[in-house]
């Protein structure tokens, strides 16, 4: 129960300030290309939170970078992770961030950044609910974050997974003053998508939602994806 209720003041934590450290400027398209985002230039980084959620939330929502994240099974929420970068490109960052915390790696694919364990860090029902198949998915305009998690995870093809690893959704869910939305006039219908194509597709295309993180509870055998976003009116660094 403690550490039930640990987790959700992190996640509140991480929603109340992790989603306004933001300063006025014109947002910068995001790069359409692989290459254009990994040398996409960064100055005066200095991010700090209480674990790998938070510190990438804020990254990802302040520099408007699309990242897609699958924690460690080894990964200790409560480690404090920081990030400083004087003057360099993306690529630079998380290079640096792999250096510090060596059980993740990092790739680019489709104009997204996506940090994931190393082999030997990964959970085997985690990998195996982002690579299931939906045939058919989709959102209408004005949807929260929640509203998209709960309808992909109460697909027939992730409940059959679930109820093959005996796994269930963490009930954790964060109602505070700003309830994570999509954008007002983001939809989607897809159609035979991979899960975790599905969620690189959403943070890529929405206009405020940027991150989307999938986790697993080991103790109770429970897990959460979540997708995280910034105010709608807020504008974000260059």
């Amino acid at each position: 129960m403690l550490k039930m209720m640990l987790r959700l003041a992190v996640y509140a934590l991480v929603m109340v300030f992790g989603t306004t450290k933001f300063v006025c400027a014109q947002e910068p398209a995001v790069a359409n290309k692989d290459g254009d985002l990994a040398g996409k230039q960064l100055e005066n980084v200095q991010i700090e939170g209480q674990g790998v959620e938070a510190l990438l939330t804020d990254l990802s929502l302040s520099y408007n970078i699309p990242i897609g994240l699958e924690i460690a099974s080894n990964d200790d929420e409560f480690t404090i992770y920081s990030l400083e970068l004087k003057k360099g490109t993306l690529t630079d960052l998380l290079t640096q961030f792999i250096k510090q915390h060596n059980q993740y790696t990092w790739e680019i694919k489709d104009g997204v950044v996506n940090i994931l364990p190393k082999q030997n860090y990964r959970d085997f029902v985690l990998d195996k609910l982002l690579t299931v198949q939906i045939s058919n998915f989709s959102v209408p305009e004005n949807s929260s974050c929640f509203m998209l998690e709960e309808s992909l995870t109460n697909t027939i093809e992730v409940r059959k997974i679930l109820k093959a690893y005996r796994m269930t959704r963490s009930g954790l869910n964060f109602s505070g003053a700003y309830f994570p939305q999509l954008g007002r006039h983001f939809k989607l219908a897809v159609s035979d998508m991979r899960v975790k194509t599905i969620l690189n597709k959403v943070i890529k295309e929405s206009p405020i939602a940027k991150i989307w993180l999938i986790k697993k509870y080991s103790h109770d055998q429970t897990f959460v994806i979540r997708i995280n976003a910034r105010h709608e009116d807020l504008s974000i660094r260059q």
